[in-house]
């Protein structure tokens, strides 16, 4: 197992993989279907035959730029492993930080407010349900609606929300933002929605760019179209003191913050940091009357 692993990141380091021995070992190990660490306790194991045409594939398919989730089907969010597919886009790390800020704006509704409500959320373009399956998962007594534009997206969602046995909290809608959105009101909205301008996308890493759903990055001319139409809306659907909470590129705290202020309908505007210092995250409150 050993030298196959050696081969492994020769080859992933030939074609320019970033990490290629951190990948190198997530893929072997996920071929052979066990844990990384199990490479280093039997690195005399001799591997098969099945097994080696299957890290073979593995190994081939990376070189050629698939991302890492793809290839083994799944990718690990908030320590919770969620089904992947290219109709999905990947979980990234940075929108933990999302679902971080909305648990604290939880804290502080609970703080103001008798405990033991029912929190009704909504979840704007859901992709693969990270968020909504996470936030019913922590929040107590939490009922989620979740919406997506794309079925095939929405068919992952509900496989994850299966697995995670919370699929009697999520309410999956297909739908374009609002437009079939229950009329009731929310405590939260929360959206990680498409945010790269479209002049951009071409310079995009080829994994990115050629695997994942260009509908799920492409955020118009200036990246921000998403989070107008959102913003237009959102107060409309959120009940007084409610949070909307987004994720944003590295860049667009500002743009975002100003749209949120321009509508006058909304309070507390804060931005986030994520753990490597960028900003990530836009929060604000409805604001309330009186």
């Amino acid at each position: 197992m050993k030298a196959f692993l050696e081969w492994s990141i020769d080859r992933l380091t030939q074609a320019g993989v970033d990490s290629p021995r951190m990948e190198a070992e997530v893929l072997l190990a996920g071929a052979l279907g066990f844990g990384r660490e199990e490479i280093y306790r039997r690195p005399e194991r001799i591997l098969n035959e099945d097994e080696k045409s299957v890290s073979r594939d593995f190994v081939g398919r990376r070189v050629r730029q698939e991302p890492v989730a793809h290839i083994l089907g799944y990718r690990e969010f908030w320590s919770l492993d969620f089904k992947i597919t290219p109709d999905v886009l990947i979980p990234r790390p940075e929108t933990e930080t999302l679902i971080e800020t909305l648990l604290k704006l939880q804290a502080k509704f609970n703080a103001e407010a008798s405990t033991g409500q029912v929190r009704r959320l909504l979840d704007i373009g859901t992709g693969s349900g990270i968020i909504a399956v996470v936030a019913a998962r922590e929040i107590t007594d939490c009922r989620v609606t979740a919406t997506d534009l794309s079925p095939d997206a929405l068919v992952v969602a509900r496989e994850n929300a299966d697995t995670h046995d919370v699929s009697d909290q999520i309410n999956f809608i297909q739908g374009d933002l609002f437009a079939e959105v229950p009329e009731t009101l929310y405590d939260f909205i929360v959206s990680n929605p498409p945010y790269i301008e479209t002049k951009r996308l071409p310079d995009l890493m080829p994994d990115v760019r050629n695997f994942e759903p260009t509908a799920a990055l492409d955020g118009g001319v200036d990246g921000l179209d998403f989070y107008r139409r959102i913003i237009s809306k959102a107060s409309d659907y959120l009940k007084e003191g409610g949070g909307l909470v987004f994720e944003i590129g590295e860049t667009q705290a500002e743009a975002v913050s100003r749209l949120l202020c321009a509508e006058d309908k909304y309070e507390t505007v804060n931005v986030t940091k994520d753990y490597s210092g960028y900003d990530r995250v836009v929060s604000a409150r409805k604001r309330t009357n009186g």
